[in-house]
């Protein structure tokens, strides 16, 4: 009778690196197609429990937000499936090191993040407490970035503090990127305006400043601050890959990927998220609606010895902004581009930030638990 090692040894495995939203996504999906006699499952994450990132900014401001809108159990992202989770950092990716490996896939997913939270439960329920306080005690904010992030902790803010001075400096001409219209751009402007943010464009800050001297922008304009956040991209978190060859990254640190996203020159290995080079912004929806169905089914092909054959091309530009819990402006870019103000926002994003959507994702009730 074959020893439960020997069983195991012979399952096709897959690894899926990092447990956040695209993890996430990925194991909730694979966990309903994979076969127990045939497959293994295994999460490897740093965190004990699935962190949500974009509920992070009113978790960080507001002392109404339950920890568990951010920090939420793992227990159900396996549904039936008896998938293993396993609690470390990997770090570095090596074909035929791991004889169990080539059997099955490695899907990478760290990608990049800000306000970056501790691993450990205690550590990160305190970096939460000190956000808070930081927040609440501070007059005058300077938000670094203009996009996504800097936008929407800018409203979070006024929420909670509306007399508080916020100034996002931003490098561009306007908010968020250029693969957006200037007349959204504009009213995303505006509304922030209309709460009493200032905006500086042009203009950026230079690399961790000096917490005990006046603070100056590259163009030399003088800015009182007693917090700074910073809320500009970040460079991929892609190191454990780079001991691979042929060298899959490139020189900004991002995964070569082919249109299947399977990593160039390494099949069995897959990569989504905002890690991959590919033309298009960083966004959550195109995790959920365009990356994770295609690695799910290639994956799936790949296991079963056929060539992958679902493609991914580009999804198309959506984007919600939230202006806190009234409120926002939204992007589709169907037809000539269709703009939402509050209410289409309100509905489908302010109110909670999707933390409802994020947690039935991964086998959860809705409503949050309280603290």
């Amino acid at each position: 009778m074959p020893s439960e090692k020997t069983k195991i040894d012979n399952l096709l495995t897959v690894v899926v690196v990092g447990g956040g939203v695209a993890g996430a996504e990925v194991v909730h999906g694979l966990s309903a197609k994979l076969d127990k006699t045939k497959h293994r499952l295994i999460l490897v994450t740093a965190r004990p429990r699935y962190t949500y990132l974009p509920g992070a900014l009113r978790l960080l401001t507001s002392d109404d937000a339950p920890l568990s809108s951010v920090y939420m159990s793992y227990d159900k992202i396996f549904g039936k499936f008896p998938g293993e989770i396993k609690i470390g950092t990997v770090t570095s990716i090596e074909e035929n090191k791991d004889p169990a490996i080539p059997r099955g896939g490695i899907i990478v997913l760290e990608g990049v993040g800000h306000l970056a939270f501790p691993n450990e439960e205690e550590a990160f329920k305190e970096h939460v407490k000190t956000w808070r306080n930081k927040i609440r005690d501070a007059q005058d904010i300077i938000i670094i970035g203009g996009g996504a992030v800097g936008i929407e902790i800018s409203g979070e803010i006024k929420d909670v503090y509306p007399a508080k001075n916020i100034t996002i400096v931003q490098a561009n001409r306007l908010l968020l990127g250029d693969m957006y219209p200037d007349k959204f751009r504009l009213d995303v402007e505006n509304r922030l305006r209309r709460r009493g943010v200032n905006i500086l464009f042009n203009d950026t800050i230079e690399g961790t400043p000096n917490p005990l001297a006046p603070l100056k922008t590259s163009g030399g304009v003088p800015l009182k601050c007693d917090l700074l956040i910073f809320a500009r991209g970040g460079r991929p978190n892609t190191s454990l890959l780079k001991f691979l060859r042929p060298l899959v990254l490139t020189d900004r640190g991002y995964v070569k990927v082919m249109s299947t996203l399977q990593v160039d020159s390494h099949p069995n290995i897959f990569a989504l998220g905002d890690i991959i080079d590919w033309p298009e912004a960083k966004q959550l929806t195109k995790i959920s609606i365009g990356h994770a169905p295609v690695i799910i089914a290639n994956v799936m092909s790949y296991l079963e010895g056929k060539a992958p054959k679902k493609l991914y091309t580009k999804s198309t530009e959506i984007l919600a902004i939230s202006n806190g819990r009234g409120g926002g402006a939204s992007y589709l870019g169907f037809l000539w581009g269709l703009t939402f103000g509050d209410h289409f926002t309100r509905y489908v994003k302010s109110v909670d930030l999707m933390v409802g959507f994020a947690r039935r994702s991964i086998g959860l009730p809705a409503k949050c638990e309280t603290d």
